[in-house]
């Protein structure tokens, strides 16, 4: 997905904009550059301790928040493209792109999305 993304990138720039080949992946290593010192790669950790959930906010921020993980509805759990996101009652939401974490971690993100994604059972009365 990011290969196809960076193709539609240098394509646009080429193309549509008209910038020669070289410039437009000048442009595009810059760009990877700068956002490789800009952004704090253990502000995408996922941790989960107990109950909570921490972990990044926006695919493209830095900023960690926490959620409580008894306070998701199963409803508010989401996959796409390689892309999970956990919303609690608050509002708050932990949202990332599973390739930012090694395959051994994917897998057990993963399992826990797949988890919250469940409707829970409910207790029977009677």
């Amino acid at each position: 997905m990011s290969s196809l993304s960076i193709g539609i990138v240098i394509y646009c720039l080429t193309h549509w904009l008209q910038i020669p080949y070289g410039w437009a992946l000048f442009i595009v290593v810059i760009r990877a550059a700068f956002w490789a010192c800009a952004v704090d790669i253990h502000n995408f950790d996922i941790k989960v301790d107990g109950r909570t959930l921490s972990g990044p906010t926006l695919i493209f921020s830095s900023q960690p928040v926490s959620i409580d993980l008894g306070d998701v509805d199963p409803e508010f759990v989401s996959e796409w493209m390689g892309t999970f996101s956990v919303h609690d009652s608050t509002g708050n939401d932990v949202m990332a792109h599973y390739r930012y974490y090694l395959p051994e971690d994917r897998l057990v993100l993963r399992g826990l999305i797949e988890r919250l994604r469940r409707p829970r059972p409910t207790a029977s009365v009677g």
